[in-house]
């Protein structure tokens, strides 16, 4: 190869690296183009909580109770009778605080309402205090009335119950129970409890 032929051998791989140079530069300095955006969506529902709801037990009404009376007894010129709460139905259900009740007469009419009465002495606290009984059929829950048979100041007689008409706690119809007390001072009674004894356990 002569001199010519090398000079321009030599031109020309010149021209062609610049020519590259300028290609990539051309490339580097373009917009660069965005990539595209995507969106993604999941799939998956969102948790669900379930929450679960113990049933309320009801209370008790009249008509799924055998109220009766139970034993009696006497100290000190006070008679207790046991009144007897019997779950006659096939559901549970609850009584809490007192029944109601009232002295009947030879006729019938109510001639006196019991006095609430815990430990004696006549309930002024909360109604939640008082227990609960949950009473499965077949059960029996209790309530003690009392009445005194000593006659108070100047008296030398007491009235007496012919019979009671009891309400079970939280119920609207009324029961007789055959079951006489001497009213000298009033009736009292006091919260249903478990068992037949109508003295809390």
């Amino acid at each position: 190869m002569n001199h010519a032929q090398s000079h321009w051998t030599r031109f020309g791989v010149i021209t062609a690296l610049v020519a590259l140079t300028l290609l990539f530069a051309a490339c580097s300095n373009g917009t660069p183009t965005a990539a595209p955006s995507t969106t993604t969506s999941s799939s998956t529902p969102p948790a669900s909580s379930t929450t679960t709801t113990k049933p309320t037990t009801p209370n008790c009404t009249t008509s799924q109770l055998q109220v009766t009376a139970g034993m009696s007894s006497g100290a000190a010129g006070t008679i207790g009778q046991v009144v007897l709460f019997e779950n006659s139905s096939t559901s549970t259900c609850l009584l809490h605080g007192f029944p109601g009740v009232a002295g009947l007469d030879n006729a019938g009419n109510q001639i006196a309402q019991a006095t609430r009465v815990v430990g004696g002495a006549t309930f002024s606290g909360s109604p939640a205090s008082l227990p609960t009984v949950e009473l499965a059929p077949g059960n029996t829950a209790s309530a003690l009335v009392e009445g005194s048979d000593v006659p108070v100041g100047a008296a030398t007689s007491c009235v007496s119950y012919a019979a009671l008409l009891v309400t079970p706690p939280n119920a609207l119809q009324s029961v007789h129970v055959d079951a006489s007390l001497p009213g000298c001072s009033g009736l009292r009674v006091n919260p249903v409890v478990t068992g037949t004894t109508g003295l809390s356990p």
